[in-house]
């Protein structure tokens, strides 16, 4: 008959703590004592109760613990600036600055898909200039300013690309009247007579 499933929370009751703990403790002690002798490990267990004055330790010769620990420490560095914790902390910084430079840049293209949904909203007549945040208006500048250069860029190739079909078709609507008064550009339209 197996046992009932053991709660995993504080024990409220004092008493009951106490001697759970006592018992624990020489039980924990026994099991390193086993996987010592039975794996024919270096192995060392001490526990510190509340109110206890003496630890539970094992083996019980401190000459023993002594050793163990101080193998321990010798074997992985404890105490000593070893390379490998010099190594995981540089790596640990790295991977911290790269997700503060990754997590800057989704920022700062979020920030910047805000303005651009803001500035369409406005050009479609949404909203207004009037419901934008003063803190915002900085922002939606920059990004109007850059939608401009965009479209001034694609105007001045559009204008040296004498193979564009827009550029033969007269009759094609190329939003002129939009940008104008959104931009101030004025978008010169061609018409090439053959």
């Amino acid at each position: 008959m197996g046992r009932k499933k053991v709660k995993l929370a504080f024990i409220e009751n004092a008493s009951s703590r106490r001697v759970s703990h006592t018992k624990r403790s020489h039980g924990l002690a026994k099991k390193t004592q086993e996987m010592s002798v039975l794996c024919d490990v270096d192995a060392c267990a001490i526990i510190y109760g509340k109110d206890e004055q003496v630890p539970v330790v094992w083996p019980s010769s401190e000459t023993e613990v002594r050793r163990i620990i101080n193998n321990y420490k010798s074997k992985y560095g404890i105490g000593q600036s070893s390379e490998r914790q010099l190594d995981q902390q540089l790596l640990l910084n790295q991977t911290v600055k790269k997700t503060q430079e990754k997590l800057a840049r989704i920022q700062r293209k979020n920030r910047e898909l805000q303005m651009e949904n803001m500035a369409t909203d406005i050009m479609t007549g949404k909203s207004t200039l009037d419901q934008v945040a003063p803190n915002d208006l900085g922002d939606l500048i920059w990004v109007l300013e850059d939608r401009m250069k965009a479209i001034k860029y694609r105007i001045c190739n559009w204008e040296n690309n004498s193979n564009n079909p827009h550029f033969l078709n007269p009759n094609a609507n190329h939003g002129d009247g939009m940008m104008e008064a959104i931009f101030g550009v004025v978008v010169r339209k061609r018409i090439v007579v053959s």
